[in-house]
């Protein structure tokens, strides 16, 4: 009787370890959907730059990122963390369709087009609560033909050099609402001609949530099932 009810008790604990609630709220392959923009007071306010998500520089070396310096993004992909998601063909002039994008579309920035980009996985290096921390030492731009900048240090904002920062609405799951911040420093003597200006990204939208992939839904349902087998067992021998 004593080893059934081991038995049982160390198959429901298996069990569990695969059941929804005991997967972390954010963890990778999970989706950082954004939104481009959000209501201005007026639509008449030509002075608004309530943007939701967005990149900015500090072109005028104020020490900060001012409204008038931030460009708005638009989701392609979004963010899938844990994975690369590589991008190609910045060019000068506006966009043209002719981008190869992932995270987001192509953008215009002084006057010639660029994409996000990342060269290594967005790793979850940690997450607690409403909070988490991303690994975007692998975050890059592609601008005005130039390939790959590198934009994974000389953090700014208080965080760790390549370490962007989220917080959610509840609990950073399926479909809660999430703020990413993320600052570095655009490497000196960079061919873009912006070496050392300071680089920040902001990103607001929803968490989108991979499911359980069905392996793990099988076997936690077969060890469910032979947890049932073993109570009918104990129930044999104890009649």
């Amino acid at each position: 009787m004593k080893k059934s009810l081991l038995v049982t008790s160390s198959i429901m604990t298996l069990a569990t370890s695969f059941s929804p609630s005991a997967i972390a709220a954010l963890a990778n392959n999970a989706v950082l959907q954004f939104n481009a923009y959000k209501p201005c007071a007026s639509h008449h306010d030509l002075s608004c730059y309530n943007f939701s998500s967005y990149f900015g520089m500090d072109t005028n070396g104020s020490g900060e990122v001012t409204d008038n310096e931030k460009t708005r993004i638009y989701m392609n992909n979004g963010l899938i963390l844990g994975s690369t998601q590589p991008a190609s063909g910045s060019h000068s002039g506006a966009p043209n369709d002719s981008e190869i994008v992932s995270i987001d579309e192509a953008w215009q920035f002084f006057g010639n087009t660029g994409m996000h980009f990342t060269y290594s996985p967005s790793n979850v290096i940690s997450a607690s609560g409403n909070t988490a921390a991303i690994d975007f030492s692998g975050w890059r731009v592609s601008w005005n033909g130039v390939p790959s900048i590198p934009m994974g240090t000389g953090a700014w904002n208080g965080n760790d050099d390549g370490v962007a920062t989220i917080t959610c609405g509840i609990d950073c799951g399926d479909g809660d609402t999430y703020t990413l911040d993320y600052s570095a420093t655009v490497p000196a003597g960079d061919q873009t001609g912006f070496g050392s200006v300071r680089y920040t990204l902001h990103l607001e939208g929803t968490i989108s949530s991979v499911p359980v992939p069905a392996a793990a839904w099988l076997f936690g349902s077969g060890l469910i099932s032979l947890a049932g087998f073993a109570r009918r067992k104990k129930y044999e021998f104890s009649t």
